[in-house]
């Protein structure tokens, strides 16, 4: 437990002097993961903005940098950044607790299955609302019944909402059809119409490539996406999209751009969307950008490691769109979740280095020579 945490119950103490709305009102949704997950989330938080009563407000508790996706979002929802690293600092986290304190929230569901006692938790137990809600926690966790008995005594309601492999968009259905005591079928990895953006108009027929993630032991060879952009006809044009960053880190990428149709794309994701709605074809490994793609319905191909088989990628059957196809090589080691046990092949994972790029090759060719995808 880190130092600051440790004050939790004198700050809490000092807070039952502090005034606050009488009458609890309002939900509040927290989820302290990244951009990744909220594409996935963006898909069903329709759902749960229906846990708000007449003329209450529901407000989204997230990352910074995972606000970035809040255009995705109904527009009726509120967001409430908070940076989760700076709650070691004890002046950062009095003053949050100050401010969720001070809301008397009527209901707080926790959209998170993995969660930390001392950051998400913690905020949750100083809001004091009137109701909880969240997921029993993984067991994979080493400290597994402790966790369950904090989890215990922070929510109401406890959901068990299956095994750890299991597609984001399923869980969260799940837990939705719980809290709101209606049973509905997972919803497709598809955003509504009203939340789509508007798509950019494109000089050219234009293809995107993401070929970097946080994970580098993912990332296919630079080459490898040069073929691709090398398939590309001369008056298209490929867009090759990442943080800047990305390219800082990944220098023999930028061998990419000497071709003149060839471009570097380093917009956040709001512009990113709005680029990948105009455009014939989206290639990228796993990644918040790729998910982002299928989620807005853009023709999509994603070269994917072996290890979310089962738990998210590729998607479940039950919300999988049409309009995205998986390349990945199934493995008896499939499903790791990352924790792979074999040794890096040229800086990949086994799964990975396997991907046969010949049939990913003849894919773009075809689809190039018909020009619809």
């Amino acid at each position: 437990m880190k130092i600051a945490a440790l004050l939790d119950p004198v700050l809490r103490f000092l807070l039952r002097y502090r005034k606050r709305k009488k009458r609890a009102e309002g939900v509040l949704l927290v989820s302290s993961r990244g951009p990744a997950e909220m594409v996935f989330l963006s898909a069903v938080l329709p759902r749960f903005m229906r846990l708000a009563k007449l003329d209450e407000s529901v407000t989204l508790l997230c990352r910074a940098d995972a606000a970035g996706m809040s255009f995705l979002f109904p527009r009726t929802l509120k967001l409430r950044r908070i940076d989760f690293r700076r709650l070691d600092e004890l002046e950062y986290r009095w003053n949050s607790f100050k401010e969720l304190f001070s809301q008397h929230y009527r209901l707080i569901v926790s959209l998170d299955y993995v969660r930390e006692h001392d950051q998400d938790e913690a905020l949750i137990i100083t809001a004091d609302p009137a109701e909880t809600a969240g997921m029993v926690p993984p067991p994979f966790k080493r400290n597994f019944h402790q966790r369950l008995e904090e989890s215990e005594r922070v929510f109401d309601l406890l959901f068990d909402s299956g095994p750890v492999r299991q597609d984001k968009i399923v869980r969260w259905s799940r837990f939705a059809d719980e809290v709101l005591d209606d049973r509905q079928p997972p919803v497709l990895a598809l955003l509504e119409d009203s939340q789509l953006p508007n798509a950019e108009a494109l000089s050219a027929p234009t293809i995107v490539l993401l070929p970097f993630s946080g994970v580098k032991q993912r990332m296919l060879p630079a080459e490898t996406w040069r073929l691709l952009a090398d398939l590309v006809p001369p008056n298209w044009q490929v867009l090759v999209a990442g943080h800047k960053n990305d390219f800082d880190k990944n220098p023999d990428y930028m061998s990419l751009l000497t071709q003149p149709n060839v471009r570097m794309e380093t917009s956040g994701f709001e512009k990113l969307a709005s680029t990948l709605l105009g455009s014939k074809l989206v290639i990228g490994v796993d990644t918040a950008g790729l998910h982002l793609a299928v989620l807005l319905g853009v023709p999509t191909l994603c070269m994917a490691s072996a290890a979310y088989v089962g738990a998210g990628v590729p998607y479940d059957d039950r919300v999988v769109p049409g309009n995205v196809q998986f390349v990945y090589v199934p493995m008896e080691c499939q499903g790791c979740l990352g924790r792979c046990k074999f040794p890096l092949e040229d800086g990949m994972y086994k799964c990975v280095n396997a991907i046969d790029t010949d049939q990913v090759l003849a894919f773009v060719r075809d689809s190039v020579a018909r020009g619809v995808f």
